[in-house]
């Protein structure tokens, strides 16, 4: 089994993760998250900046796993939004909103001071103050003039419950061309999910009404406020059979080291 797996994290803790060209052909490096709310909270409409600590995903880091790794492709994606309420996609302008995201996210991934070798761009917002119709006109047309000038060659979005039916699946359908990946994130069923066989149906109904199944991530957080809906053995289970035996293109999981201060995901 040969296998793409994603690490969202904020720190450099990809460093002390097993990995192994036996079972991965592919390890992505999701950073949480860029945003377009300034120091203060203030929403600055579409300029983005990254939150990660920048004194740990440096350069250097990301080249020396890579140096580690070489019989695994190591990718980089930055990830915009953020988890929670805290932060939600909100434009003032939708026109500014696209000028200002395309050129602020694009002076990130090319900067030369502090080059991650970024390859893509995720989006993961779990709260909107927008209508579907906003969000999918500024998202949309942000990943399309990022693919289309080639800053990234690769562009995810990451669905949750509450919002997949009327804002990522919309999206996905606008722009299915320019979306590689799509990650959909389990933690945020509205029921918790006890049984592995659950998490299958729920993955196999996404794989035939919405997304393709050769772009489909099954997606887990190990944040322990996120265990009460989805534990991490019926996870385990139930993504390995949706590994094996559904043919997912991958897994991906939420993970940073604990003895660091998280940035505010929620109020």
């Amino acid at each position: 089994m040969s296998s793409i797996f994603r690490q969202y994290t904020f720190d450099d803790s990809f460093e002390q993760v097993f990995v192994s060209g036996k079972f991965l052909k592919e390890y992505q490096i999701a950073l949480t998250f860029a945003t377009d709310y300034d120091e203060n909270d203030v929403p600055t409409n579409g300029v983005f900046r990254p939150t990660w600590d920048l004194t740990k995903v440096t350069p250097e880091s990301i080249t020396r796993f890579k140096k580690e790794h070489p019989d695994v492709d190591v990718k980089v994606f930055i990830s915009i939004g953020n988890r929670g309420t805290l932060f939600p996609f909100k434009p003032l302008d939708n026109k500014t909103w696209v000028a200002n995201a395309t050129d602020s996210l694009t002076r990130l991934v090319k900067s030369e001071d502090y080059d991650l070798q970024v390859d893509g761009i995720d989006v993961l917002y779990e709260h909107v103050d927008a209508s579907p119709g906003d969000f999918i006109e500024c998202v949309g047309q942000v990943i399309r003039n990022l693919k289309e000038r080639r800053v990234v060659t690769e562009a995810s979005i990451s669905p949750s419950f509450a919002l997949n039916t009327e804002y990522y699946s919309c999206l996905y359908s606008a722009v299915s061309f320019f979306i590689d990946w799509v990650d959909y994130q389990f933690q945020n069923e509205v029921s918790p999910v006890y049984d592995p066989n659950k998490l299958v149906q729920r993955y196999n109904e996404l794989a035939r009404e919405v997304y393709p199944r050769r772009k489909l991530f099954a997606g887990y957080s190990a944040e322990n406020e996120d265990w009460a809906t989805l534990s991490p053995i019926v996870f385990f289970l139930g993504g390995m059979d949706i590994l094996k035996k559904r043919r997912a293109p991958g897994v991906s999981i939420h993970y940073h080291n604990y003895y660091a201060e998280a940035p505010h995901k929620d109020e």
